[in-house]
């Protein structure tokens, strides 16, 4: 459960590389906001959840401000989780609000 500023500090590293102006869109999981040694409650659950979006949002926005951004998606290490294979192709259709993932 990584902090906000250490969320922000590694995209802005990424960033700083010319690598996340590479995405035209990007898929950010849903941040798991428990664990075993730690259980807040369901207020600060939200709070840390919307502190990753805002430090994600700040990041692309000095590094790929055009970028399309999807948050709360269900996969990494979240529950419910997406399974995602490496190497497929995904479709982000942000008018119709589709992900698509393609594999084969």
């Amino acid at each position: 459960m990584p902090s906000a500023a250490y969320v922000f500090r590694t995209l802005r590293n990424v960033g700083e590389r010319g690598l996340l102006a590479q995405f035209p869109a990007v898929l950010v999981g849903r941040p798991k906001a428990s664990n075993i040694e730690i259980e807040p409650t369901p207020e600060q659950r939200m709070q840390y959840r919307q502190e990753q979006r805002e430090a994600i949002l700040k990041a692309f926005s000095y590094y790929n401000p055009d970028a399309m951004i999807c948050f709360d998606i269900d996969f990494g290490h979240t529950d419910p989780q997406w399974i995602l294979p490496y190497g497929g192709m995904i479709t982000v259709n942000g008018p119709q609000r589709q992900i698509i993932a393609h594999f084969g």
